[in-house]
């Protein structure tokens, strides 16, 4: 690899940590945009478990900087993750038989891009309007942190910024079941699926969803990998490497960044990007 690649490469890389680390979300689709499009990787069973190890590498980078805050819901990620890891078995064995054709790979990815793109602009839009008929709170930076965390018979509770969530049990088991499915079907992180689900479903603000989003993620990717990499994928560690170098990096700074946007400016960023991504993957 000449320095020039080696250098496009850690930038990626850079941008995958600092995306998937401030927003909780978008940083496999990041990396499996890089891969299959700045790198050239044309294998879709290599690129999935490449782009998976990624995102673990990610995560347990920037987790910490959330906890040091209390922005973290520990056992709501402990729920997800518990219901995710059976359908991240099931999603990574059916996508390495089924799907390791980039002809069908890629559209598939794409529409799913633009699915979770138009749900996040519905949400804003929707907000936005509330805004302005003054029926919804401007979106604030973060306040403090996660307090009262409660595990009951068939709910969960928590308090964040003065305002209680109540949880139903069975919503994140169902709900992490599902995703890490999706996710590993695709052999993305699953969060651009789990942070829509925790910002539309439960209602919680951006500035405590990323740390919350890595623990299933965690969970699912540790059963994801190991069955891709059972099955024979072909690992590119000269691209591999630098990648997770640069997105460790990037994953340093992206909890600075997100204590400090409000909430719209973060959704907005991830919107933006998964839009941006489908378009490329369905149209070019």
């Amino acid at each position: 690899m000449d320095i020039a690649t080696l250098i496009s490469v850690l930038a990626w890389g850079g941008l995958v940590g600092i995306v998937f680390s401030a927003i909780g979300a978008a940083g496999g689709i990041l990396t499996s945009f890089g891969l299959i499009t700045l790198f050239a990787v044309a294998d879709p069973n290599a690129v999935k478990p490449m782009t998976q190890i990624v995102v673990l590498a990610t995560a347990l980078t920037f987790v910490p900087g959330y906890l040091r805050r209390g922005a973290i819901v520990p056992t709501l990620g402990l729920l997800l993750g518990l219901g995710g890891i059976i359908g991240a078995w099931a999603g990574s064995t059916i996508s390495a038989r089924y799907l390791a054709d980039m002809a069908t790979f890629r559209p598939l990815f794409g529409l799913l891009t633009l699915a979770v793109a138009a749900q996040i602009g519905w949400k804003l839009w929707r907000h936005w309007q509330g805004t302005r008929a003054g029926t919804a709170a401007p979106m604030q930076p973060f306040i403090g942190g996660v307090t009262g965390t409660v595990l009951r018979l068939g709910c969960m509770c928590f308090t964040y910024a003065g305002q209680r969530y109540r949880v139903p049990v069975l919503s994140p088991l169902a709900a992490g079941a599902a995703i890490s499915f999706t996710a590993a079907l695709f052999g993305v992180g699953g969060g651009f699926l789990l942070v829509p689900y925790m910002a539309s479903v439960i209602a919680m603000p951006m500035h405590i969803i990323p740390a919350t989003t890595a623990i299933p993620i965690f969970m699912s990717l540790a059963v994801s990998v190991s069955n891709f990499m059972s099955r024979g994928a072909a690992i590119d560690w000269p691209v591999l490497a630098p990648l997770v170098v640069g997105a460790i990096i990037g994953a340093l700074l992206g909890p600075w960044i997100n204590k400090r946007l409000p909430n719209a400016a973060l959704q907005a960023v991830m919107g933006l990007i998964v839009l941006a991504i489908g378009v490329k993957y369905l149209l070019f």
